[in-house]
C-alpha cells in the first residue's frame, strides 16, 4: 500500500510538471488499485497476495495508458499499456545508462570527491585495520576479560545463516531491479503514445450466412438441453444413476466452457453483422437466453456439490465467474442492439469491481464457517483443509467453534492446533509486514504454551477414544455364538457377557455394554457363577441371572440388577399355596427351589416360575409356581400352581 501511494505520487508528480495528462479519466482506475494494496495492510490471508500483485501492476499500466492519451476506445488503451510495458522492459539498459551518467555528473560537480581522495581514504582505512587489529590481538591474548569484548563480535560472523543471508541479498536485488524498471517506465511516458483510432473492417457481409446457420444449429441444440436441465429441476433432481457429486462434477466444466464458446459467437456473429440483419440479433438474443440457462443449471451443479462436501476456495470462486458471467450479458446484450458501443470497457469495469468485492468478501471466514457449522450432510467438516488456509482472519470464528460443548475430542484437537498455528505465527510482526488481523489476535495475548500442552492432553484424549473405537468395532464384528449372552435392546443399549475363565463347575463372565449409537464399550463387571447359569436383561439397566447351586441344578437362586450388572441382589420370594400338588408334609420353599429367568409381557408383567429341580424334583416337575411382579421386580406376588405342560420356560 505504501509502495503503490509513494510510487503513483511520485509518477503523478513528473506527468504534472510536463503536462502529459491528457484524460483525467484513468484517475479512476486509482479505486481498485489503493482498495486492492489495501487487502495487504487488512487481510492476514495470502489467497490474492500473488494475483494482487500482478492484477495491480496491469491496472496501474492500463492507467497510465489512458492518462497519456486522448479519449478513445478500451482496446486502444490496452494495446498502449501493452506497448509501454514492452518498451519498459527493452529500455532497461536505457535506465542504467541514464543513473550512471547522473552519477558521474555528481561526482564531477563535487571537487571534495575525487581519484586521489578516494585513493587517500583507501590507504588510511587499511592502515587504521591492520594496526588495531594487530594491537587487539595482542591485548586480547593477555587479559581474558578484554577478550571476552570481542567474542560476541566473533559469534556474529559465526552464526551467519546462509538462507538469511541469501534472502538479504535477493531482496536488495529486488529493490535495484524495481528502480530501474520505476525509472525506465518513467523515462518511457515521458514520450508521446499516439492512440490508434478503432479501425472497422469491411467483410462485405460474406460471413453472414455462415454465421446464421451456426446460430440456427447451436440454439436447436441448446433449446434441447435446457428443456432437458429445467424437466430435472422440476422433478427435484430424480437422477437416479448418477451420485450427486459425480453429477456436479462431471457438468459443470463442460458448461463453463460452452458459456465461452457462446460469448466468442454471439461477438464474433454481432461483428460480422455488417447489414445489421434483425435474424442475427434475434438468434444473439436467443443465444444469450439458453447460454444463461446452461450458467444457472452449471451453478446448481456445484450447488449440490457444495452441499455434499462443503465450501472451498475453488467451488466458491465457481459462483463467483458464473454470477460475473451472467452480469457480462448486461453489456454483451447492450453490443448486439449497438455494434458502435464499447462493451470491453464496461465489462472490464465490471470485472474489475467483482475482482475488489471478491477481495474483500473474506472468503476464508465465509468457507470456514460455513463448514464448522453445517450439519446437513453426513460426511465430517475437513478440519485438514481449514488447518491449511486458516489466518488470522478466522481466528474468532474458530475461537468461538471451540466453546462449543457439543464437540468431541478429534473435533477439538484440530481447532487448538489451528488456533495455536495463528496466535504463534502472530507474535512477530515488522512494521513492513503490520497487518490488522495479525495485530488483533495478538492484543489477545494467547499462551500458546499452554495451548501447546493442551493439544498434546487431546492427542492422548483422541488415542483413547479410537482405542475404545476399535474395541467396540471387535465387540460388534463378534457373532451371537461367541458370546455367553448377547441382547440388543436399542442402539444406545447393547449388552454383550463373554467367558473370561472357566473350572470345573464354575465360569467367570464379563458383562458390557455398548451405548452412544453403538460406539463406546463399557465393561461393567466381572463376576463368577456357576458354569450352567443365565442371564437376561431388559432396558434401563434391569437384569436378572439366573444361578443353580450345582452342576447337577437340583436347586437356584434369582438374583436382579437394576445397574446393568454392575450390582446384583438375591430376590426373596413369597411363600405360595399348594392347590394342584400334595407336598406330604414338606414346606413351601423345600418343594419350590428352582427359580427360572423371568418373562415379560406386552403390558411389562414379569413372570417367574418355579420347579422343585431343574431335572424335575419336586412332584417329578409337574407343577410349577408362579410368581408376577408389576413393578419391575421390585415386589413379587405369587399367583398360583400351575401345570409344567401350560408353561414354558427359558
Amino acid at each position: 500500500m505504501i509502495f503503490v501511494i509513494i510510487g503513483n505520487g511520485i509518477l503523478f508528480y513528473i506527468l504534472n510538471r510536463k503536462n502529459k495528462i491528457k484524460n483525467k479519466n484513468g484517475f479512476w482506475l486509482l479505486v481498485p488499485i489503493i482498495l486492492l494494496s489495501c487487502t495487504y495492510f487488512i487481510f492476514a490471508n495470502t489467497t490474492f497476495y500473488i494475483s494482487n500483485v500482478i492484477i495491480i501492476v496491469l491496472l496501474n499500466l492500463l492507467m497510465y495508458g489512458i492518462l497519456i492519451n486522448q479519449k478513445n476506445y478500451l482496446k486502444n488503451y490496452i494495446n498502449n499499456a501493452l506497448q509501454l510495458l514492452k518498451n519498459t522492459i527493452t529500455g532497461f539498459n536505457e535506465a542504467t545508462t541514464f543513473t550512471a551518467k547522473k552519477v558521474k555528473e555528481n561526482i564531477k560537480v563535487n571537487e571534495k570527491i575525487n581519484k586521489a581522495n578516494f585513493k587517500k581514504v583507501a590507504i588510511s582505512l587499511l592502515i587504521v585495520f591492520v594496526v588495531v587489529g594487530i594491537v587487539i590481538l595482542l591485548l586480547a591474548s593477555a587479559d581474558s576479560s578484554f577478550a571476552s569484548i570481542f567474542e560476541n563480535l566473533v559469534n556474529v560472523f559465526a552464526d551467519l545463516n546462509i538462507g538469511n543471508t541469501a534472502s538479504f541479498v535477493i531482496r536488495i536485488a529486488l529493490i535495484v531491479l524495481a528502480y530501474f524498471l520505476m525509472l525506465s517506465f518513467i523515462l518511457k511516458i515521458n514520450k508521446d503514445y499516439k492512440v490508434h483510432g478503432k479501425e472497422i473492417k469491411s467483410y462485405n457481409n460474406k460471413y453472414a450466412f455462415t454465421m446464421k446457420l451456426l446460430l440456427i444449429a447451436l440454439n436447436i441444440v441448446y433449446l434441447v438441453f435446457c428443456y432437458i436441465q429445467i424437466k430435472l429441476l422440476l422433478e427435484n433432481l430424480n437422477i437416479k444413476y448418477l451420485s450427486y457429486s459425480h453429477y456436479a462434477r462431471t457438468g459443470f466444466f463442460q458448461l463453463m466452457f460452452v458459456s465461452l464458446i457462446n460469448f466468442a459467437v454471439i461477438l464474433l456473429s454481432n461483428k460480422f453483422n455488417e447489414n445489421k440483419e434483425k435474424s442475427i440479433k434475434i438468434l444473439n438474443l436467443f443465444l444469450v437466453l439458453f447460454t444463461i440457462i446452461i450458467a444457472l443449471s452449471s451453478m446448481f451443479r456445484m450447488y449440490m456439490y457444495q452441499m455434499e462436501f462443503g465450501l472451498t476456495y475453488l467451488r466458491i470462486f465457481v459462483y463467483i465467474i458464473l454470477i460475473t458471467e451472467l452480469l457480462t450479458f448486461i453489456p454483451i446484450i447492450k453490443y448486439i442492439f449497438n455494434e458502435k458501443f464499447d462493451f470491453l470497457k464496461w465489462s472490464l469495469v465490471l470485472w474489475i469491481g467483482v475482482y475488489c468485492i471478491v477481495n474483500y468478501m473474506d472468503m476464508e471466514k465465509i468457507i470456514i464457517s460455513y463448514n464448522i457449522g453445517r450439519n446437513s450432510s453426513i460426511r465430517e467438516v475437513d478440519y485438514e483443509y481449514i488447518f491449511q488456509i486458516a489466518s488470522q482472519d478466522s481466528f474468532d470464528i474458530l475461537q468461538e467453534k471451540l466453546e462449543d460443548n457439543n464437540i468431541d475430542f478429534s473435533e477439538r484437537l484440530e481447532l487448538t492446533k489451528t488456533i495455536q498455528k495463528l496466535a504463534s505465527n502472530s507474535n512477530d510482526i515488522s512494521w513492513q509486514e503490520f497487518n490488522i488481523s495479525k495485530w488483533k489476535v495478538k492484543e489477545k495475548k494467547i499462551d500458546t504454551e499452554a495451548l501447546f500442552n493442551e493439544v498434546i492432553e487431546l492427542e492422548n484424549k483422541v488415542y483413547e477414544e479410537e482405542l475404545k473405537k476399535d474395541i467396540v468395532e471387535s465387540k460388534l464384528d463378534k457373532s451371537d455364538e461367541d458370546y455367553v449372552y448377547k441382547k440388543v435392546i436399542s442402539k444406545d443399549e447393547i449388552y454383550v457377557v463373554e467367558l473370561t475363565g472357566a473350572a470345573t463347575g464354575v465360569s467367570q463372565w464379563t458383562i458390557g455394554k455398548i451405548t452412544d449409537n453403538g460406539t463406546k464399550y463399557t465393561k461393567i463387571n466381572t463376576i463368577g457363577v456357576s458354569a450352567p447359569s443365565k442371564i437376561e436383561f431388559f432396558e434401563n439397566g434391569l437384569g436378572f441371572l439366573e444361578e443353580p447351586d450345582g452342576i447337577y441344578c437340583p436347586s437356584s437362586k434369582l438374583s436382579i440388577t437394576r445397574d446393568s450388572g454392575k450390582t446384583f441382589e438375591e430376590i426373596e420370594f413369597p411363600d405360595g399355596e399348594f392347590t394342584l400338588s400334595d407336598p406330604e408334609g414338606k414346606k413351601w420353599e423345600e418343594c419350590y427351589d428352582y427359580f427360572y429367568l423371568p418373562t415379560r409381557d406386552e403390558d411389562g408383567t414379569l413372570t417367574v416360575l418355579v420347579s422343585g429341580g431343574y431335572e424335575g424334583g419336586y412332584n417329578q416337575g409337574k407343577t410349577r409356581a408362579k410368581y408376577i411382579s408389576n413393578d419391575n421386580g421390585e415386589t413379587w406376588e405369587f399367583v398360583s400352581e400351575v401345570w409344567k405342560e401350560e408353561y414354558s420356560v427359558v
